[in-house]
């Protein structure tokens, strides 16, 4: 028969253990419900995005940037991913990169770097293309941009955020270091299979650049010779050679068809 002391000792060590039990279990729910009560204020209006500062942005549209990245629902910020939403920002047509930055406990900041365009291109439905050295289309406009040279791109450029094929990078690469002085004197930038990329200027005149190789010093060339040198009769400058350009005679179509009839 059990001694009652040592049942009494069992039965108190007993409810001893209930309570640790309930105690833990009364801890968890509460911590439970405090959770749960932290995630139910996280996601409530006090957290969410309400404010949104931008920078950096000047050819893409506050509008855009707010639903490409979801902003313009204010979502909580514990449910945005910054790098997911850097990324839909850098597939704008104009954004080369983005920055997000979370503000707790309502505020988003959003830094934007903008391509800059260094040439335009016709479209064949009419209107231009505007094209970043990299050969990434930025947008469509209906006028040609008189600030920047004409470049005749091979293929058809496709919409805003698309890129151009390596093919074009030598023209694009012309473009961009084309003296702005010029610019009134340029038709437009093309390539030749012959010749590599030329450039066709005004009054019938025609510039052999070749490649893109030594682009400043073959400009400062073309400069000088337009500034300088008396172009009467004069169809061409080769500028291949950028320290010594050769300036070829215009060739007449009487000329040409008498070197026929001959």
């Amino acid at each position: 028969m059990t001694d009652p002391r040592i049942q009494a000792r069992r039965v108190k060590v007993e409810r001893q253990r209930g309570h640790r039990r309930l105690r833990v279990l009364i801890g968890a729910v509460v911590l439970a419900g405090g959770v749960a009560g932290a995630l139910a204020i996280a996601h409530s209006s006090l957290f969410s995005a309400r404010t949104v500062v931008i920078a950096g942005a000047v050819q893409t549209l506050r509008s855009e940037i707010l639903a490409v990245t979801g902003l313009d629902r204010e979502p909580p910020l514990i449910d945005l991913n910054t790098g997911s939403m850097q990324r839909r920002l850098e597939r704008l047509p104009w954004v080369v990169t983005a920055s997000v930055h979370l503000d707790w406990p309502s505020t988003v900041a959003i830094a934007v770097v903008e391509r800059v365009p260094v040439a335009a291109t016709a479209l064949a439905a009419g209107g231009y293309a505007l094209l970043d050295a990299t050969g990434r289309v930025l947008e469509d406009q209906t006028s040609r941009p008189s600030a920047l040279p004409l470049v005749a791109v091979p293929g058809v450029p496709g919409s805003p955020g698309s890129s151009l094929g390596a093919s074009a990078q030598a023209l694009l690469a012309t473009a961009s270091q084309f003296p702005v002085t010029l610019l009134p004197r340029l038709q437009d930038i093309v390539a030749s299979s012959a010749d590599g990329v030329v450039l066709h200027l005004k009054g019938g005149l025609r510039a052999i650049v070749g490649d893109d190789e030594a682009l400043a010093q073959k400009f400062v060339s073309l400069v000088t010779v337009l500034n300088g040198v008396n172009l009467t009769g004069i169809g061409g400058i080769d500028l291949r050679v950028a320290a010594a350009p050769v300036l070829t005679p215009l060739v007449s179509a009487s000329n040409v068809h008498g070197k026929g009839d001959g």
